[in-house]
């Protein structure tokens, strides 16, 4: 359980690929535990699908807005120019 707590650099890389406007869809899911912890899972415009590890629910949601913001309308203002 210790290792579990641990940072997940997942959220690193999912946090890039929606900065980069490559997801299409993120959600949160609970997970399997009594903490009521939550993982993050996110549709990426190709149609994969890619999930976090369990975490706290306040790192998760705060994590969860983040990539919402950028989903939503960021990510594509940055990656405008490639795109054109």
């Amino acid at each position: 359980m210790a290792d579990e707590k641990l940072v997940n650099p997942k959220i690193i890389e999912l946090e890039g690929k929606a900065h980069l406007g490559y997801l299409a869809e993120v959600r949160l899911e609970d997970c399997d535990r009594p903490e009521g912890w939550k993982r993050i899972v996110a549709v990426l415009k190709d149609g994969s699908v890619e999930s976090t590890n369990c975490m706290e629910p306040d790192a998760a949601k705060r994590n969860y807005m983040v990539m919402v913001l950028y989903t939503r309308k960021w990510g594509s203002l940055i990656n405008q120019g490639e795109e054109e």
